[in-house]
């Protein structure tokens, strides 16, 4: 293929991100240290290694980061993704939080849907809608005015839940303290721990759980090796298709991490919005159709884009000059391997790839707009 053509086809790739997503244009801040004040009529996109938001939002937030410290009022929804993530903002909608360590200190005017390693509903917090909550531990003493889910490993209750309240989880307290207006049932292969004073006003209904995990480990140890393996073939051979435009991106990615960053995590929120928008429209169902394809192709691309970046880090701290395009796949497919592996670390290793992710759908994003604009 030669490089027009290759051109041609990048450039309408290119197209359908750049024309059809707003999003690629809303990262409007990326950095090391990021603070916002005043208030914002608009969405705001934030992205870098600590960021503070004081500001009052009259639109939608979407941030990521390492620390998450937010304070200002959000008059829309929320989604956040970091290392640590505090929410004292009063949230409008909806707020969707996904982090090492999440505490919520404040109101909610919709669902909460969170996820993480330790999730910390304060005595404060108020959830106006339903809370969907997975993590390795999660603490609710707040207010939660619908239904209430948890997943987890360990699970406290000592707030008041107003709806039903359906918990899967190995240990399960349930304080003097608590108040739940509906039903409890819970999944666990032991009695949750019910203080003799909490008011429930439903049925408590305990499904114990009896597994042989045996044949399941071993066959998903199996799908995991098989799927794993598909991965690390699909990445050496996009990278021996296209060389060079791979390499191009990787070193776009390493000089502007916290930009490849941003704009990743705008294209991740903002296309499925756009997608529903066209879901929504008879003229646009077609179109959407074609996004969900592009979006995913694009996801899994720029995961490898990631992995390629590493890899070539790898390299040039060897001190070899002379790398191969064979050397440098081989490279490739042990950097997908290597964050599979990471990616069993609990928390750290899930967001070191969710970091790999997104910075190689920004530079991704990224090259094939210049692509297009040249």
């Amino acid at each position: 293929m030669n490089n027009r053509n290759r051109s041609h086809r990048l450039a309408l790739l290119s197209l359908l991100l750049v024309a059809l997503s707003p999003a690629l244009t809303c990262a409007q801040q990326v950095g090391e240290m990021i603070t916002k004040h005043g208030e914002i009529d608009d969405d705001v996109y934030l992205a870098g290694r600590q960021v503070d938001l004081y500001a009052t939002v009259n639109g939608d937030v979407v941030v990521a980061g390492g620390e998450l410290n937010l304070e200002g009022d959000i008059n829309a929804d929320l989604v956040a993704a970091g290392g640590s993530v505090q929410v004292n903002s009063v949230v409008a909608d909806d707020a969707r939080v996904a982090g090492g360590k999440i505490r919520v200190n404040a109101k909610v005017g919709d669902d909460l849907m969170a996820a993480g390693g330790l999730i910390h509903l304060s005595p404060v917090a108020r959830v106006g809608g339903r809370a969907w909550l997975s993590a390795g531990e999660v603490r609710v003493e707040g207010h939660v005015v619908d239904e209430l889910r948890v997943a987890a490993g360990r699970v406290v209750i000592s707030g008041k839940i107003d709806g039903n309240v359906e918990i899967g989880a190995e240990h399960i307290t349930i304080t003097d303290s608590a108040e739940i207006s509906g039903n409890l049932h819970y999944t666990s292969p032991r009695e949750a721990d019910i203080a003799s004073g909490v008011r429930i006003d439903g049925e408590v209904l305990h499904t114990p759980v009896e597994v042989d995990y045996e044949p399941l480990v071993v066959q998903a140890l199996f799908a995991g090796v098989i799927v794993l393996l598909g991965f690390m073939l699909t990445a050496v051979v996009l990278y021996r298709l296209f060389p060079s435009f791979s390499l191009r991106v990787s070193q776009s990615l390493r000089e502007q991490f916290w930009m490849s960053l941003g704009i990743g995590l705008a294209v991740f929120a903002g296309v499925p919005v756009l997608m529903v928008i066209l879901f929504s429209t008879v003229i646009g169902l077609w179109l959407a159709l074609l996004l969900l394809v592009v979006y995913l192709a694009t996801l899994l691309t720029g995961y490898f884009i990631g992995a390629l970046s590493l890899a070539n880090i790898a390299l040039d701290k060897s001190g070899r000059t002379d790398v191969s395009h064979a050397m440098r796949a081989g490279a490739l497919a042990l950097a997908v391997f290597v964050l599979a592996i990471v990616n069993l670390v609990p928390l750290i290793g899930g967001l070191i790839n969710w970091a790999v992710l997104l910075a190689g759908v920004g530079a991704l994003s990224r090259q094939l707009y210049s692509q297009y604009q040249a």
